[in-house]
């Protein structure tokens, strides 16, 4: 069997389109203030929701893939071997 010459091993992640953080709750207070006023007290209920989401902050993010750094290394290793 004989040892193919790739230059760069490379993987494409998947881009996956995440809604921003509390994007549910200001469409919502948005949509309310659009369909009333905005001082209207029937949006008070939204306003907190969003308020609350504001305040809890980020979540933690994922994990990054750690495939390509494995890659690079076997075309290293594949190199020098042949």
């Amino acid at each position: 069997m004989t040892a193919v010459n790739i230059p760069k091993l490379r993987v494409r992640t998947r881009k996956v389109q995440n809604l921003p953080q509390c994007a549910v709750e200001m469409s919502a207070l948005a949509t309310c203030w659009a369909s009333v006023s905005v001082d209207d007290k029937r949006c008070a209920e939204m306003a907190k929701a969003l308020t609350e989401c504001m305040q809890k902050g980020k979540p933690p993010g994922a994990r990054r893939s750690n495939v390509n750094y494995h890659l690079a290394r076997l075309g290293k290793q594949t190199a020098t071997a042949v």
